[in-house]
């Protein structure tokens, strides 16, 4: 898969569901760097005039 040439740091909502349930995360912080990085990943693997970049990139804001 070309996601895993592109994205050094995979990381997705079910890796952060996990890290929830088994207490990983040591503050807010680390989750929010979690959850961006899921939105920065989402962003890298499409072109930025794309309509997939351009909804990350709106579902980040919300965020």
């Amino acid at each position: 898969s070309d996601y895993f040439k592109k994205i050094n740091y995979p990381m997705d909502l079910f890796i952060v569901n996990s890290k929830l349930e088994n207490n990983q995360y040591s503050n807010e912080k680390e989750f929010e760097n979690d959850v961006c990085l899921i939105f920065n990943n989402y962003c890298s693997i499409y072109d930025i005039e794309s309509e997939m970049y351009h909804l990350g990139r709106s579902l980040e804001c919300i965020f």
